[in-house]
């Protein structure tokens, strides 16, 4: 899968309803199914709340409470381009080999390990990318993440600092499901 644009970054962060009704059309066979209405992007404010929620509905990882350990390596794992990753479950946790180079991850076997596998992946790949919690969905049972390379991370939080964190929650040891 592919990484977002530049502009689509721009859109994300300083989009307006034109903009954000060409993503729109652009993405169309991927957001059909979400039933997006013209009027609801009428008012300029609403339009800024629904920007990074249509983003995300194009590239995020959407991990549910009860998402399979090996199935959140393996959602994450497709959307790095250039990268290999595999994951098989052992009696300690996970198995993660990422661009040939076996880890393990170990899990507690309850609830807890979503987060727990989530931020294990992200130390296997810290150096070339970062995972970031959209933060519109923190307060369900589903979360949405975006994987961008670190170097464009970093360009973003200089270029919008205010805007980065009201859109991403960065990946902490506080972070779990509410």
């Amino acid at each position: 899968m592919r990484m977002p644009s530049d502009s689509e970054l721009t859109l994300l962060f300083e989009g307006d309803g034109r903009q954000l009704q060409q993503f729109i059309e652009k993405h169309h066979e991927k957001l059909k199914r979400y039933q997006l209405m013209d009027d609801e992007l009428a008012d300029e404010l609403a339009i800024k709340k629904q920007i990074p929620i249509v983003f995300a509905f194009v590239y995020s990882v959407t991990i549910d409470w009860g998402e399979d350990d090996e199935e959140i390596v393996r959602l994450f794992g497709k959307r790095l381009p250039d990268e290999t990753v595999e994951v098989t479950s052992t009696d300690k946790g996970l198995d993660v080999t990422y661009n040939g180079q076996l880890h393990s991850i170990a899990l507690t076997f309850t609830g807890n390990d979503r987060y727990i596998t989530i931020r294990g992946f992200q130390e296997l790949i810290r150096d070339k990318y970062e995972i970031r919690l959209f933060e519109a969905s923190y307060l369900s049972d589903t979360h949405d993440f975006l994987i961008l390379p670190k170097r464009q991370w970093e360009e973003l939080d200089v270029r919008y600092p205010v805007r980065s964190r009201e859109i991403f929650r960065v990946i902490d040891d506080e972070l779990d499901f509410p």
